[in-house]
Order: C-alpha cells, then sequence, then structure tokens
C-alpha cells in the first residue's frame, strides 16, 4: 500500500516565476524509511510541506493513503496522518513542562482528556523519556528536546513520521539517541521520512532520493545511491569510509573497498594489517 504518492508535483512560492519543485514523481510504501539528500536550496524542506498539506501544489498532485491534499475537506484527517518535526527543539516547545507539552497536538484535535494522558505515556515511552514527564523543558538536553518533539508528533498518532533535518542542530550523542529513536519506531511500522544533510544517515534507510533544484535526480538503495559518482554533481560526497576505502584501493591496497560505516572499514583495516 502506497502511504505517500507524488505525481507530476511543480510549486511555486507566490510571486515567483522560478518553481521550487519541478514535476517531480516520487512515492512511498506503508512502513518505509525514505532519505531525502540534497544541499540547501534543493526544495527538501518545501517537499515535506507539501506532503502535510501546509503547501499545495501549483501543479500536480499530492495523495497521503489516497487522501488528496488539494481536498480541503481532507485536509484535517491528512494532518492527523502526518507528523512533523523540525530542526531547533526549542522552536517546537509550546509549554513550560514537558507532559502538557506533549499534550499541546491532541488537545487542538478535541482529543478527551483521559486518552490524552494515555497518549502522553505512550508517546513519552515510545521515546524512552518517561522520567522527564514532569521535567521543565529548557532543562533538557539538545538530543532530549528533539526526541520530546518527536513525542509530541507521535501523540497526534500519525502513521507517518517526516522529520526536516531533526539532527542538525545536535552534538554526536544527540544525534545517536535521536536516530535510535527513529529506527525503532520504522520497525514498528512506522513510515518515516528523514531529510538530511548527512550522509550516514541515508544508510538507516530502505530508499534515498537525492534532490538538486527542485528535481529527483537519484533514487534507489542507500549503497547505490552514496557510491554514484554523480552524487557530486548535486552538491553532495561520498561517506568518509567509503572515501577512504576507494583511496586506499586506489593505490594498491587489497581492501574491499564496497564500506559505508566505520564499522565496516575499521573491520576491513584489520583484515588488511592481518595480511601483513
Amino acid at each position: 500500500m502506497k502511504a505517500i504518492e507524488i505525481k507530476n508535483v511543480t510549486f511555486n512560492y507566490e510571486n515567483s516565476k522560478i518553481p521550487v519543485i519541478k514535476d517531480l514523481s516520487l512515492s512511498v510504501d506503508k512502513g518505509e524509511f525514505l532519505c531525502i539528500l540534497g544541499e540547501n536550496g534543493s526544495g527538501k524542506s518545501t517537499l515535506s510541506r507539501l506532503i502535510n498539506g501546509l503547501l499545495l501544489p501549483s501543479q500536480g498532485d499530492v495523495l497521503v493513503f489516497g487522501l488528496n491534499t488539494r481536498d480541503k475537506a481532507k485536509t484535517y484527517e491528512i494532518r492527523k496522518s502526518v507528523g512533523m518535526v523540525f530542526q531547533n527543539p526549542d522552536n517546537q516547545m509550546i509549554a513550560t513542562i514537558v507532559e502538557d507539552d506533549i499534550a499541546f497536538g491532541p488537545e487542538n484535535l478535541g482529543v478527551p482528556s483521559d486518552e490524552i494522558g494515555k497518549r502522553i505515556d505512550f508517546a513519552l515511552k515510545s521515546v524512552n523519556m518517561e522520567r522527564y514527564k514532569k521535567v521543565a523543558g529548557q532543562k533538557l538536553s539538545g538530543g532530549q528536546k528533539q526526541r520530546i518533539a518527536i513525542a509530541g508528533a507521535l501523540a497526534v498518532m500519525p502513521e507517518i513520521l517526516i522529520l526536516d533535518e531533526s539532527t542538525a542542530m545536535l552534538d554526536p550523542l544527540g544525534r545517536e539517541e535521536v536516530l535510535s529513536v527513529i529506527k525503532d519506531l520504522n520497525k514498528s511500522g512506522m513510515t518515516v521520512i528523514l531529510i538530511t544533510h548527512y550522509m550516514d544517515e541515508a544508510l538507516l534507510a530502505d530508499k534515498v532520493a537525492v534532490l538538486s533544484s527542485g528535481e529527483l535526480k537519484l533514487l534507489g538503495t542507500p549503497t547505490e545511491v552514496l557510491s554514484n559518482p554523480q552524487i557530486k554533481n548535486y552538491g553532495l560526497d561520498y561517506p568518509r569510509p567509503y572515501y577512504i576505502a576507494q583511496k586506499l584501493k586506489e593505490n594498491g591496497l587489497p581492501i574491499n573497498a564496497n564500506v559505508f560505516t566505520k564499522e565496516d572499514l575499521a573491520e576491513e583495516l584489520c583484515k588488511l594489517f592481518q595480511k601483513g
């Protein structure tokens, strides 16, 4: 079943003749993990807002579980289905206390108070933050704040979670915390779209799309896309472990150069040293 279908979509912002998205078609299966890569200005964030109906296509159609975002009667249902998490967690915190912040979305949907309590507990458990229920949000680390932002999105009970550069402002530990939550949510069956400029994060996905100037340039598995020389044409580069392995092989070392993680590269180097 298709969770999202983007059909020949073009989008122009008002008073602009230059389209941000150009005749783009893309689909995401239910339960799939899609990573969208692209340099600044490639159209990644605009595409995410088209998916949940914050923006409407100038041409073409966006369908979310078969519902067209152009149909105003379906806007409420679509936005319930698509949770959004943005780059800066501080900008997403509405209330002083964590549980009040998570309750904000369900309250605006008119969810009964007893059900809201259950959703808060569910959302906090999903991001491993149960013990912070009564804590002031501003006392949390960046990674913890972003996990609370994810919990706030989950409290609306979406079927799709879109994360727009949600690890960009985090330190390595914060990134690891958030990515672990994202992986677990996807394993539980949630459809995930991760927009990022970190190449290593793309390795977590089932499918990777590369955008440039609003056009879909590459689409495939992580290893297919990240090893494709064309990514350099779109402001991207190889993952560092892959780049190092390629250079070592070019210089005559008998190494498997098709490695994409630092762990796999370390293993290949250990094998190399043992042979020596």
